[in-house]
């Protein structure tokens, strides 16, 4: 069971933007760090001269995806990042796939949040997907798309 935040985010509204990126290409990711994947990512700011001073941002990241090792026992975590700060949740587990047996091909999908204070200075919180995979091993992704709802502040 999980811990419920402090603050829940009470929203009876629309977001003030949607944005969407996809690709059908077939990627591999062999990175034991987290590593951008490919064309997942959507340029984004808040404060002053941008669409809002702060905002609360939730990420959608679904994909078809497939982990394989040689052992047949591998794992290929996904998140996302805005900016330089990990969206929440955060922890040391972000399995998105495993291996196990004979892998196949299978759909995944997460969500993640970003919350920015109001605040003058201008930053830049664009939305990255990154994956990581264990030592060995390869992941592939297809079909996938990235979704960011903003929520002005």
């Amino acid at each position: 069971m999980s811990t419920p935040t402090p603050n829940p985010l009470a929203t009876n509204r629309a977001p003030d933007n949607t944005y969407l990126v996809w690709d059908e290409a077939r990627q591999q990711v062999s990175a034991n760090t987290w590593a951008d994947l490919p064309g997942a990512e959507i340029a984004l700011d808040v404060g002053q001269g941008t669409p809002s001073y702060g905002a609360i941002f939730v990420a959608t990241f679904s994909a078809e995806a497939i982990v394989e090792h040689p052992d047949k026992n591998a794992v290929a975590s996904v998140t996302v990042f805005f900016g330089t700060d990990q969206a929440e949740p955060v922890s040391g587990n972000h399995r998105f796939v495993t291996a196990r047996g004979n892998p196949e091909w299978s759909s995944h999908t997460l969500l993640r949040v970003a919350d920015f204070p109001v605040n003058l200075t201008v930053r830049n919180v664009t939305a990255r997907v990154k994956v990581q995979v264990s030592n060995g091993a390869t992941a592939g992704f297809q079909n996938w798309v990235l979704k960011v709802e903003r929520y002005n502040r």
